[in-house]
């Protein structure tokens, strides 16, 4: 039963009391025709909207949320205003509308801190950080999470179990998309938890897609398999399309890694079919083609898997997204290993020739913007000549009997060329994507995504080790105001790392915009940061011409495990900013 609240000045404690009574029972919202005596009009659109999209009838959340929007826009400083944008950002992430999420996230922001309610701007900034991580801005992701975790540790208030849960939510989204599995179903599980409790099944579903996820992403395909089965009786019990979608995919998923595709496709193609009112997200549904694809092409049905690729062609074509390059590339990958098992080697080249293009771009684009004009670092370009050149002989030996085995000779030479040259292709896109997804491209220095994988197998060893996160801040004044003076910056930096430390035994790297990880192997704390004491005297003596700033924090292998190794330097990174800026503290 929902709450008739009195018609007196709707407070936050009658909005909470309000969600309270509908996250229990979504399903009795969407039957209600009027928003019961007393209930501010808003909230009750904004939550029947969240209900309809729960299920996954997206067109009635869209009108829903489409109704509110006049009263929220000339009130926007209103608290039920606030909360109507801070749920409206979430629908436009369904909707692939990213920078309309960004613009809607700001809004509810600014209203509860205008408002002054700690409590939802926990939720704004936990709803940012999801948004963030669609956007691959992880950074920014971290920083409102720590936003949001120091606000729930300060507050005097009893925080509600729906905040609690969505900060516990983004959380689990945000770590387990930086393959941080352990971290993630942890706080996956106490979000869990908490929905169990409060017997909240608006949230409690979502939170379980997370967690299904996870367990998929870590391999844990027993416990996963589990999970959506769970979930599949749900949403078939209570009719939740949207959920069914979401269950019958990721088994899909699991069939494609244990490498029975058949039942792969079976489980994706009646994802498939409660996907069209249900899921609008362009992201879900290129993946799902592109899962469908493979799972064809492992079974030798080419003709189908070349139709999802186009179906995904078709959505990237429209899909204006910071994710756009990485799905079309996922989408090139498959296709090129269609053809290439079609036997198809001239479609292959040209597939894998727009695939390396796209991986250039994205990485100078996220790395270097200043170098996003040089799109065609290391393009391998095809013997167009040749190909032609077959074509033509083709066509003569159809006519010249005389010369028939000599065109025949010919093409069969042209075609071990082919092979040849796909087989280079291969190899160099290989290199080329090693170098690319190792590499940062503005200092020469390895870059986070090697790090993670060359931590993977330090700590597998067991070897000893000291390690620093440090960040450089440039110390700018009107003169230096300027993006060259940032490149050349971190230029400088880096080659000061680079002389510091050696090559055999030390590892530096760049993993964000101004965080710079040195490892080094058998070193203690003490002679690191005795180097790091070094590093920090040439940027001194060179401070009139390069002012830097470096703040640092040392962890070592002597501390014992931390499941999260970047979780735990940004923390104490984070320490170091607040209490010692300038400084590298070992802790």
């Amino acid at each position: 039963m929902f709450y008739s609240l009195s018609a007196s000045a709707f407070s936050k404690k009658q909005l909470l009391e309000f969600e309270a009574s509908v996250v229990s029972s979504p399903s009795h919202l969407l039957q209600m025709e009027m928003p019961p005596s007393g209930v501010d009009e808003l909230l009750w659109l904004t939550l029947k909207a969240r209900s309809a999209f729960f299920r996954g009838d997206i067109d009635t959340a869209a009108a829903l949320f489409n109704l509110g929007k006049p009263a929220a826009q000339s009130s926007p400083l209103k608290l039920t205003s606030g909360y109507w944008f801070l749920y409206r950002a979430f629908f436009s992430v369904e909707q692939g509308d990213l920078d309309k999420a960004k613009q809607y996230i700001k809004q509810a922001s600014l209203c509860f801190t205008q408002n002054k309610e700690s409590d939802f701007l926990i939720r704004t900034y936990a709803m940012e950080a999801i948004i963030s991580v669609w956007r691959e801005e992880y950074s920014m992701a971290l920083k409102r999470l720590q936003t949001a975790q120091g606000l729930m540790s300060q507050s005097n208030l009893l925080l509600d179990d729906v905040t609690q849960l969505l900060v516990y939510d983004a959380l689990t989204a945000y770590y387990s998309t930086l393959k941080f599995y352990v971290k993630a179903l942890g706080y996956a599980h106490q979000a869990q938890e908490l929905a169990q409790r409060q017997n909240n099944v608006l949230d409690g579903l979502p939170v379980k897609y997370n967690l299904c996820l996870t367990l998929l992403r870590a391999q844990l395909l027993e416990k996963a398999q589990a999970c959506y089965q769970k979930m599949l009786e749900a949403a078939q019990t209570h009719d939740l399309p949207r959920y069914e979608f979401w269950a019958l995919s990721g088994i899909g998923k699991i069939a494609l890694s244990e490498k029975t595709f058949e039942v792969a496709i079976e489980y994706l193609k009646s994802a498939q079919y409660t996907q069209k009112s249900a899921i609008i997200n362009p992201a879900h549904i290129i993946v799902l083609h592109n899962n469908l694809a493979y799972a064809y092409a492992q079974t030798k049905v080419f003709d189908k898997a070349l139709e999802q690729i186009d179906f995904s062609k078709q959505v990237l074509s429209t899909y204006h997204s910071p994710l756009n390059n990485r799905y079309m590339r996922q989408t090139l990958k498959i296709e090129a290993d269609v053809h290439q098992a079609k036997h198809d080697y001239p479609q292959t080249i040209s597939t894998l020739r727009t695939y390396i293009r796209l991986l250039e771009d994205t990485e100078i684009k996220a790395q270097n913007k200043l170098q996003k004009d040089n799109q065609s670092l290391m393009i391998l370009e095809p013997n167009g000549k040749e190909i032609t050149r077959q074509g033509d002989i083709q066509s003569r030996s159809a006519q010249e009997g005389a010369i028939l085995k000599k065109a025949y000779t010919l093409i069969a030479f042209l075609i071990v060329c082919l092979v040849g040259l796909t087989i280079h292709h291969r190899q160099s896109k290989s290199r080329l994507t090693q170098a690319l997804n190792y590499k940062d491209l503005t200092t020469g220095l390895y870059n986070r995504r090697y790090f993670i994988e060359k931590f993977d197998e330090i700590t597998s060893s067991h070897l000893d080790y000291a390690m620093a996160l440090i960040e450089i801040n440039f110390d700018l004044s009107d003169r230096y105001s300027n993006d060259s003076f940032e490149e050349n910056s971190l230029k400088f930096t880096a080659n000061q790392l680079l002389q510091q430390f050696r090559d055999d035994g030390d590892l530096v790297c760049r993993v964000s915009e101004s965080e710079f990880v040195i490892l080094c192997l058998g070193m203690k704390k003490p002679v690191l940061q005795k180097r790091l004491s070094t590093l920090q005297n040439v940027f001194k003596a060179q401070s009139s011409a390069m002012p830097l700033i470096v703040s640092g924090a040392l962890i070592c292998s002597d501390e014992g495990e931390f499941g999260n190794i970047f979780a735990e330097l940004e923390s104490r990174l984070s320490h170091v900013k607040r209490t010692a800026k300038g400084q590298v503290v070992s802790f």
